[in-house]
């Protein structure tokens, strides 16, 4: 072989050299031991997942539902006058404000108007009467701001205007009736009889009395043009509260006095108010079985909540101020009968610390217990790697 052809005998192997090395560098690659694919496939160790010591105030809640109604509903039902009755025009409508001195209803051209007081009228009044229905209108007419001067329960002279002036503010005549004529004197020759002139009076039929002003149009009953048969309209009196049912389980809990957060989930809006009564246990289908619970609110619901279902939280315990407290999950018993958390040092030590556990609420639970601080870590599980 001449000295070109060993050259070319030379480069061939040290090329086909090359070619097998790198064809066992791959090999090796792709190529694992049963060894190194259990180690491959193995989950990584466990990490242990943790939890901040918090400080903050504990309670314990009662969460229901409730629907805001008036507090009382009132059908209003006048005394109807002579001949027929009929609504000839609408003064008031569904979520107008009742206050003292409003026409709630115009029947046959003639008001009916709302008074403060507690019974309802039983005669027309004239003057001259006497009695407990003549000193319940002097009381609503000086509300209304009328000065007095007749003797209590005495219909007399400034009862007279004060209810003339009351009808005139409202755009109508007083009620009048021409009084009782004398018996006739001995007819003497100097004498000019002159008829006396009409006196003031009230019928029974146009005024209303409401124990509790002011008041709510709820509805209105009877539409203009409507001959008058029963009820013309329904207050809602005493202002609104929260009805709703209490679960029997929840009834140990709770009691009157309590505070109540209402929240009307609709708008978002907030009020506060408290536990007014609970009543017995009523049988229903499923959840419709509970005791009745009134909430009243702490002042005046908005409009916007009148008919809505609405969540109440009732707070039904609490611990004043804020607390050491840790998840209820980082809480264990040890073997020696003591409960523990396991408080995180550097890196993943761990060390037990021994506490004394209280009232719970929310998923955490009080805690205290020696050197345990506000920040520390405590071991609430562990996280496996294994997918």
């Amino acid at each position: 072989m001449d000295t070109r052809g060993r050259r070319r005998f030379l480069i061939g192997l040290v090329t086909g050299a090359v070619v097998m090395a790198l064809a066992g560098l791959g090999a090796a690659t792709f190529i694992k031991s049963p060894q190194q694919v259990a180690a491959e496939a193995a989950a990584p160790p466990p990490s242990l997942i943790t939890a901040n010591v918090e400080r903050r105030v504990l309670r314990q809640a009662v969460v229901t539902r409730g629907t805001v109604e008036p507090d009382r509903a009132l059908d209003v039902k006048t005394v109807l006058g002579p001949g027929r009755s009929v609504i000839s025009r609408r003064t008031v409508k569904t979520g107008d404000a009742v206050d003292e001195g409003t026409v709630l209803a115009e029947i046959s051209g003639r008001p009916v108007i709302a008074l403060a007081g507690a019974v309802p009228p039983y005669r027309d009044i004239h003057a001259g009467m006497r009695g407990s229905d003549v000193e319940q209108l002097q009381s609503a007419l000086r509300d209304l701001g009328y000065r007095i001067t007749d003797r209590a329960g005495t219909f007399g002279a400034s009862t007279a205007h004060a209810v003339r002036r009351m009808y005139a503010a409202r755009d109508y005549d007083p009620p009048v009736v021409d009084p009782p004529v004398p018996p006739e004197p001995s007819p003497s020759p100097s004498a000019s009889a002159s008829p006396a002139p009409p006196e003031i009076y009230l019928p029974m039929s146009e005024v209303y009395y409401v124990r509790s002003l002011p008041a709510r149009v709820a509805s209105v009953k009877a539409g203009l043009g409507a001959e008058v048969s029963g009820p013309i309209l329904s207050l809602s009196v005493g202002g609104m509260v929260v009805r709703g049912l209490l679960a029997p389980g929840d009834r140990d809990l709770v009691d009157t006095g309590m505070p109540v957060e209402i929240l009307d989930e609709t708008t978002g809006q907030k009020a506060a108010g408290t536990v007014a009564s609970i009543g017995a246990l009523k049988q229903g289908q499923g959840s419709e079985t509970g005791h009745p619970i009134l909430v009243k609110p702490a002042r005046s619901l908005p409009a916007s909540f009148s008919g809505e279902d609405v969540r109440l939280t009732i707070t039904a315990a609490s611990s004043g101020e804020a607390v050491l407290v840790v998840p209820v999950s980082a809480i264990f018993s040890a073997a020696d009968g003591s409960t523990q958390v396991l408080r995180v040092l550097d890196g993943d030590r761990r060390e037990p610390v021994t506490v004394r556990a209280g009232s719970a609420s929310g998923g955490f639970v009080e805690v205290t217990g020696d050197g345990l601080t506000e920040g520390d870590r405590v071991v609430v599980g562990e996280r496996s790697g294994a997918s």
